[in-house]
């Protein structure tokens, strides 16, 4: 008979646990800003407290990883007090850095639940699953390599349904139910993947683009779409030739037409986000990333309240703070885990990278008298192991920016390098069983991490990595 009872006490603590972690994170989100814009040390000393009242308080919803992530974090911060004393700008660099993380992945959440509620965007997702099989790789690759750019990670959240019910159809015929799930999701996760190598928003430009000086941002968003179309290719080709003996075409009832003004609609939205970061970055004379920070809340405000124009005048603003609400205390704090793994991973990558001595290392490795190319292929190869030691990709683009931003002198181009660094976390994403992505989709379609990975883009992984190189060796003129 207690039993009820029992449940509305957990529920109570869990909504409190809620509400408290939602107020920490905007919190967190708001000391971030106000440090950028004011220069003040105050608010980022509060910021870093914040982040670890955050990291204690989400023990509930820490699994191994985050347990593993954790305790790497204090066995290297003792071994930094006992190689270097206590030296306390290496302590605040690597919270800062997990302090960043932790908060910039919260503002993109915003503009990510926003998107949730978009019909139009819905409609696109819709177009991208929905396609004729010659169609359907390119529909799926290219759409999740643009669409990441609003949602990061919560793109696997929003295609993956869709995906699944696209493939019902089929499961009469489970072989080729298990075909059509395969194409589609690897495409999905190929798409998302080389998102990394050119979108402002993705988390690796903006780690490096704050930690070394002297990159292009827009030099590397050429480079990065090169890369990532001629990706698109080799993914379509390794794709046609892998199922070259499936015939099947789906019913024309099966088929969505081009959504124009979702498209369009969608085009708007990042047309403006990226506009107004621009603008602000110029006004204030800072990054790119800065322009970023402000203008994600800005226009998850505007998006919002653009949802609510089918309703009654009198109920559109109730129902704005309605969903600001849930946004604040319900969505944002679902996000705890991620946070946690971003913010390890990031303060692992700093402060591993502070105990280095960056130009003994490069001098030891011979990286001056080393081909740029060279550098540069074996930097992206870099990224891939350790990945496989169940850390995000975001630590080791914190280290190796951390290190190379250290040196007096780059062994190569500061914008090829980023793009050296985001190509092999590209990689990484298809390679690896604990990349963050892939863990999602396996959770997602109950598929295996390595079946997904090493099975299914194992070959279209060594092969990007042949053509990373050969890309590489084009741009530097072999040099």
């Amino acid at each position: 008979m207690s039993r009820p009872d029992s449940d509305n006490i957990t529920t109570d603590k869990q909504h409190q646990r809620y509400q408290l972690t939602g107020l920490l994170m905007l919190g967190l989100m708001i000391l971030i800003l106000l440090g950028r814009i004011t220069a003040i040390d105050l608010f980022d000393s509060a910021a870093h407290l914040v982040t670890i009242l955050l990291v204690i308080l989400g023990w509930r919803v820490m699994g191994l990883r985050e347990i593993y992530l954790l305790s790497c974090c204090v066995i290297l911060s003792g071994l930094a007090y006992y190689l270097l004393g206590f030296q306390p700008i290496i302590y605040q660099e690597a919270l800062a850095q997990a302090a960043f993380l932790m908060a910039f992945l919260l503002i993109l959440s915003l503009l990510h639940e926003a998107a949730m509620t978009s019909q139009s965007v819905a409609e696109c997702g819709q177009f991208l699953t929905r396609q004729k099989a010659g169609r359907r790789f390119a529909a799926l690759f290219l759409g999740s390599n643009l669409m990441s750019v609003l949602f990061n990670l919560g793109l696997v959240s929003i295609l993956t349904p869709l995906i699944q019910k696209g493939i019902e159809q089929d499961k009469g015929n489970p072989s080729l139910m298990k075909l059509r799930e395969q194409r589609q999701i690897t495409a999905m996760l190929r798409g998302f993947a080389w998102c990394v190598v050119w979108s402002p928003t993705a988390i690796a430009p903006l780690a490096v683009f704050e930690l070394i000086d002297g990159i292009s941002r827009q030099l590397w968003t050429a480079y990065g779409i090169v890369f990532a179309l001629v990706m698109f290719g080799l993914g379509w080709a390794e794709d046609q030739w892998r199922f070259r003996d499936i015939k099947r075409q789906p019913s024309s009832s099966d088929i969505i037409p081009f959504p124009t003004s979702a498209f369009l609609q969608f085009g708007l939205i990042l047309t403006i986000l990226f506009g107004m970061a621009v603008i602000l970055s110029l006004l204030f004379d800072d990054s790119i990333v800065f322009g970023l920070l402000i203008s994600c809340p800005l226009v998850m405000l505007g998006w919002l309240y653009q949802q609510t124009k089918n309703k009654p005048r009198k109920e559109r603003f109730p129902a704005f703070v309605k969903r600001l609400d849930e946004i604040s205390f319900v969505a944002l704090p679902k996000n705890h885990q991620i946070m946690i793994t971003l913010a390890a991973s990031g303060f692992i990558g700093r402060i591993g990278a502070g105990m280095i001595p960056a130009e003994n290392l490069a001098n030891t490795l011979g990286l001056y008298v080393m081909p740029d190319y060279l550098f540069l292929s074996l930097l992206s190869i870099a990224m891939i192991p350790v990945s496989y030691l169940g850390v995000s990709p975001i630590m080791m683009a914190v280290f190796f920016g951390s290190i190379l931003g250290a040196l007096p002198l780059l062994p190569a181009d500061p914008t090829l390098v980023a793009l050296a660094i985001s190509s092999g976390w590209a990689v990484s994403m298809t390679t690896s069983p604990f990349a963050t992505v892939v863990l999602m989709i396996s959770r997602l379609n109950n598929i295996s991490p390595l079946l997904l990975t090493l099975r299914w883009s194992g070959i279209f992984s060594a092969l990007a990595l042949c053509l990373i190189s050969a890309m590489f060796f084009v741009i530097t003129g072999g040099t």
